[in-house]
């Protein structure tokens, strides 16, 4: 239940609210489909939603998976691995992205040149930014809308497209 009054509607509550400031639902719903259409393989980047998940202990998040990451071969059990990076079930890749995941939700002033160094071994600085905004944009929405009291969900795109004009 929303902690903030709300327009009635028959929309997502997260919708709703952001439909209180349409400037910013229009920035969310570009950076919402932006980390959609990002070009990190899927299986990345569902183990780094489900990462931050797990941090910003998102029920909805927990439970809903991309479509697109059953088709990359993401697991149920890979998925509950992404609490201990060094699983070796993930690649060398995938084991420094999400420690970079968990260090940029839980203690990012102190990344230091060490870890980017890491993660620039498997990662050129066009995939670094890229993937640190998709981090970024699971981080933030999961904290406005559990702060917020608001209805959860992954993936706003088609709801805000249709309710303020974003695609």
């Amino acid at each position: 239940m929303a902690r903030i009054p709300l327009p009635d509607g028959d929309s997502l509550e997260v919708v709703r609210a952001l439909g209180l400031r349409p400037q910013l639902a229009t920035a969310v719903g570009g950076y919402d489909a932006a980390v959609w259409n990002s070009d990190l393989p899927w299986r990345l980047h569902e183990l780094v939603r489900m990462r931050v998940a797990t941090i910003n202990e998102c029920t909805v998040c927990l439970d809903w998976r991309t479509p697109q990451a059953a088709d990359a071969g993401v697991t149920d059990e890979l998925l509950a691995a992404v609490m201990h990076h060094d699983d070796p079930r993930f690649t060398p890749a995938e084991q420094v992205a999400l420690e970079y995941t968990t260090r940029f939700c839980t203690d990012s002033a102190r990344i230091d040149d060490e870890l980017l160094d890491r993660l620039g071994e498997h990662y050129d600085a066009g995939e670094i930014v890229e993937l640190t905004l998709v981090i970024g944009k699971y981080l933030a929405m999961g904290r406005f809308m559990q702060v917020l009291g608001l209805d959860q969900t992954c993936s706003l795109q088609a709801e805000l497209g249709d309710r303020v004009g974003t695609s």
